[in-house]
């Protein structure tokens, strides 16, 4: 693997990765990043300030999401159609916020509307899962896993887009985690016209199923006293090597946002339900945040982010996070592995 160093002093004309270094050898030169960030300035200002983002975030749009936004529109381009971008990570690195800020970058620097879609929003509904619960395994009543998903609606949702015309509206679902339903449609909302990009951002996005040896014994308390035979994680293996497999074909282009380590995935997510608890007051009542209830719902998760993080899916760009949830390195086909700072 070759490595290389960017600079480490943020400044509106560095680059994460030198013109020339981007993959297909589409670079964006730095004056056109200088000359594309002045025309989004204040946008960029505002978004940070709504994410409630460090400002050092200020300096990542130059140097890394708008040469991405660029590279993404001449992929999109040579494509001649609305282009499907996976952005893959475990729970609480970001990939709302980096899918958002791809957006925005899109829209205000290079007039090319894009649609964010998140895997959550097409969860089954609750009704639906107390089925599942009752006809398959008691643990799928709990969103998250492969097969909580009605993933033949996401993909319905994407061929919309893709098709849609200059005066399309598509509805975009919408799941309300506070009441661990789907929103009703008169809570969701409708995308206008056609997207050049479409990003589909969730945890376990080019997760692959795995051998039947690696399911037989358990690797938390969930799975040794509510799983002991393994039918939950043999269910979800199987959703893996079907239904969400034809899903992560439709992928025209991926990044993966790699956690350091499964410890750092339940603190940043512990973060993130504090943060909605702040942000939504007392309309969000989804009480992660007492007693067990955190661990026990992370750990329905674990065994796939386990594996994500120690074999990470076959993807064009990963970024890598370190403790701190800071962006650490940008490796593109696993070959080519840039410092970003």
């Amino acid at each position: 693997m070759t490595e290389h160093t960017a600079g480490t002093e943020p400044q509106p004309a560095t680059v994460i990765l030198p013109e020339g270094g981007w993959p297909e050898a589409c670079p964006l030169p730095s004056g056109s990043i200088i000359e594309a960030r002045q025309h989004a300035v204040v946008a960029l200002q505002r978004f940070v300030a709504d994410e409630q983002l460090p400002q050092g975030w200020m300096s990542v749009f130059p140097r890394l999401v708008i040469p991405m936004a660029a590279w993404l529109l001449s992929e999109q381009r040579r494509l001649g159609r609305p282009l499907v971008m996976a952005i893959g990570g475990s729970q609480g690195s970001g990939k709302t916020t980096f899918s958002r800020a791809l957006r925005l970058v899109l829209h205000h620097c290079f007039a090319v509307p894009a649609c964010v879609l998140s895997l959550d929003d097409f969860y089954l509904s609750r009704s639906s899962r107390l089925e599942l619960a009752n006809s398959v395994h008691p643990l799928l009543a709990t969103r998250g896993v492969p097969g909580t998903h009605e993933i033949e609606a996401l993909l319905e949702c994407v061929d919309a887009l893709q098709a849609a015309s200059h005066d399309s509206q598509t509805l975009l679902p919408r799941f309300d985690k506070s009441r661990d339903d789907r929103a009703p449609t008169s809570e969701c909302t409708a995308f206008q016209g056609r997207p050049g990009v479409i990003f589909l951002e969730g945890w376990c996005l080019g997760a692959q199923p795995v051998s039947e040896g690696e399911l037989a014994l358990p690797i938390n308390q969930l799975e040794a006293e509510h799983d002991p035979e393994g039918h939950w994680r043999r269910y979800v293996n199987e959703q893996l090597a079907g239904r969400y497999k034809h899903l992560f074909q439709r992928f025209d282009r991926s990044l993966f946002l790699q956690a350091p380590s499964w410890n750092a995935v339940k603190r940043w997510r512990l973060l993130q339900e504090a943060k909605l608890i702040r942000n939504s007051s007392d309309s969000y009542r989804a009480h992660l945040d007492e007693g067990d209830a955190f661990d026990t719902f992370m750990a329905h998760y674990e065994r796939i982010t386990r594996r994500l993080l120690d074999s990470p899916p076959a993807t064009e760009l990963r970024l890598a996070l370190d403790e701190q949830q800071r962006l650490a390195t940008l490796t593109f086909n696993s070959t080519e592995r840039y410092r970003l700072g």
